[in-house]
């Protein structure tokens, strides 16, 4: 086994199993199956439905900054942690207590502000410090895990919310996130304290960083088109007649070719300039969305197929990224405003092409505005040929 992974596969081990269980994959890959079941009970339009990935993405959002600041102060290990026992209650309370819209998005906003710590964003940090020279491979393995979300959640959600109602579902997912706060903290044990600790730097110095906005354009406007499209896949198919379990299996696709992709982008990253992995990657995304607007569920699992080769893989761009153009001590927060833009795509895209969805009637045009976001977030991606890294190596812990 290398050197580096014989001394940190705990660290990717409990990354990948805990992102996977995270907010931003258990939790993100889910909304779709609970959309339609929702407005159905409920009478809300699509447009309302999608008001709940839009309020649970922006407070995310908010909170991902001050996380950032709390993992560069205490650590990791106990913010992680902390974050899947509220995501395993906050899922039970969705699950007992929803029975209107606003208390849908109240709970909803709840979840995302009490849960952002089971973002990539502490399990990134202990990766960062473990490694060096595999260190984009090391990330895309522990980023995985979000393909697992996206495996776990529509495969096992679809069928059993189509048989035993929305609120079976949340509890399932409870379960899910209170298995992983078993494990996570026994592969961090001992670990955790291997986190570099920092005073955090002014938010200003960073965001007048011109690597902050080189690397927050491109992904501010993939993660709208790329979330977007994979919250509203399954509605999409079975608008097109597709049963239900089908159209969650043919979901489940993009996360087998996410955990995919996370890998390669991984491997690429430490090969080839980060600038040209995210030209491509979003060029690849692009295709994925014209195929869904050309052909609709009649080509779905080609479309799935793209669409999760890409899919969140920005959060390895982020990581490498914000590793590569910020100092040790930056990282937490760089993270956490960068995640923070990557989240607002996140939030704003699947409300979009829901309110596209309510004016025009069908998904054709949405999937033509993702697929242009993309090609503009590749173009604009060119912007990171021009920086320079401040330190091609690790931090000491």
């Amino acid at each position: 086994m290398n050197g580096e992974f014989a001394r940190g596969w705990r660290v990717v081990t409990a990354g990948t199993i805990g992102i996977a269980a995270g907010a931003s994959s258990l939790f993100f890959y889910s909304q779709g199956v609970f959309l339609k079941p929702l407005a159905a009970t409920y009478g809300w339009t699509r447009g309302e439905a999608s008001l709940g990935p839009l309020v649970g993405t922006a407070c995310a959002a908010l909170m991902s900054i001050p996380m950032g600041r709390l993992v560069d102060r205490i650590g990791s290990g106990r913010v992680a942690l902390g974050s899947l026992v509220a995501l395993a209650l906050s899922f039970a309370a969705m699950g007992a207590f929803i029975d209107s819209l606003t208390t849908f998005l109240l709970f909803t906003a709840a979840l995302s502000l009490a849960t952002s710590g089971s973002s990539p964003l502490p399990y990134t940090r202990l990766i960062i410090v473990a490694f060096e020279r595999q260190r984009g491979l090391a990330v895309g393995i522990a980023l995985a895990g979000t393909g697992l979300g996206a495996i776990i959640a529509p495969a096992l959600l679809t069928p059993l919310v189509a048989t035993q109602g929305w609120r079976a579902g949340y509890y399932a997912l409870a379960g899910i996130a209170a298995v992983a706060c078993l494990i996570v903290p026994l592969l961090l044990r001992g670990v955790a304290s291997a986190s570099v600790k920092s005073v955090p730097t002014p938010l200003a110095a960073i965001v007048r960083d011109r690597a902050f906005l080189a690397i927050g354009t491109p992904i501010l406007l993939a993660s709208a088109a790329v979330l977007g499209s994979v919250v509203h896949f399954v509605p999409l198919l079975t608008d097109g007649g597709m049963a239900p379990a089908k159209a969650g299996g043919i979901a489940a696709i993009i996360g087998l070719a996410a955990i995919v992709g996370r890998l390669l982008v991984g491997i690429l990253l430490d090969r080839i300039a980060p600038a040209a992995v995210a030209i491509a990657l979003f060029l690849v995304a692009a295709s994925g969305a014209l195929i869904l607007a050309l052909f609709g569920a009649a080509y779905a699992v080609v479309a799935a197929l793209v669409l999760g080769l890409s899919v969140g893989a920005e959060g390895n761009l982020i990581a490498v990224l914000t590793a590569r153009h910020f100092a040790a001590s930056r990282y937490g927060q760089a993270y956490g405003a960068l995640y923070a833009l990557f989240l607002v795509g996140g939030a704003l895209g699947p409300a979009v092409i829901g309110f596209l969805f309510d004016r025009t009637g069908g998904y054709q045009i949405p999937m033509f505005v993702a697929a242009g976001a993309l090609a503009i977030a590749s173009l604009a991606a060119f912007r990171l040929t021009r920086l320079s890294p401040i330190s091609v190596s690790a931090p000491k812990s």
